[in-house]
């Protein structure tokens, strides 16, 4: 059975990295391009605020162009908001997937590979 888009998003947050020090999760890369930041731990706006998933809520930052299904989410609006220089944080896991969705999915397994094995 396939995983829907919300459960590979937790999988790929509770990859743990090769070493034992603290890392970010690398960006994601979605199938047309479309790049974010998906955080989720003790350190980041996220529901649980904890190291172990699953979550609720995830930290969005910076992405590659202006996602309107985040824009309710952005930490400081302003009239010159910079949506790719943003923080969005608690932003529902489901919007956050609907995100990735809309811009053709990620290769989940590549972004955890890259965890376990940076180069």
């Amino acid at each position: 059975m396939k995983k829907d888009t919300v459960d590979q998003l937790n999988d790929f947050l509770m990859t743990p990295p090769s070493d034992r020090g603290w890392r970010g999760k690398p960006q994601v890369v979605c199938a047309d391009g479309f790049t974010l930041s998906i955080q989720a731990s003790r350190h980041h706006y996220c529901s649980p605020r904890q190291d172990v998933g699953p979550w609720t809520s995830v930290e969005v930052g910076f992405p590659s162009a202006a996602e309107p299904l985040l824009f309710e989410f952005v930490e400081y609006e302003t009239d010159n908001t910079d949506w790719t220089q943003s923080v969005y944080p608690y932003t529902p896991i489901e919007a956050v997937a609907a995100v990735v969705d809309l811009h053709g999915g990620a290769d989940w397994e590549a972004l955890k590979d890259s965890i376990r094995n940076p180069s």
